[in-house]
């Protein structure tokens, strides 16, 4: 091989090199926000979930349906019908 050739030949891989080394974290910032859309489309995707349940229950309680009103009144404000109890259990973590 000539010198000319040597001196080419260290330039193409010294470019090569270079455009290796530049494009290796374009690569991994790309991977990492595909990684990233796809954690919010799945969150997206459960609370448009939520989102339809609430809707659902709005609904119903705003069509006055008895069983919704009882349901959300014993859920969220603790009511209970004559005669009922209502026990509410805490969680105590055990000590380490």
């Amino acid at each position: 091989m000539k010198k000319s050739d040597l001196v080419i030949l260290f330039f193409v891989v010294l470019i090569i090199l270079a455009a290796a080394a530049l494009l290796t974290p374009l690569l991994a910032e790309q991977s990492r926000l595909q990684d990233e859309v796809a954690r919010l489309i799945h969150e997206q995707q459960q609370v448009k979930r939520e989102l339809s349940i609430l809707q659902k229950e709005i609904d119903a309680l705003g069509r006055g349906e008895a069983k919704a009103v009882m349901r959300v009144a014993r859920e969220k404000f603790n009511y209970c019908r004559e005669g009922e109890e209502i026990y509410q259990l805490e969680y105590v973590s055990p000590e380490e």
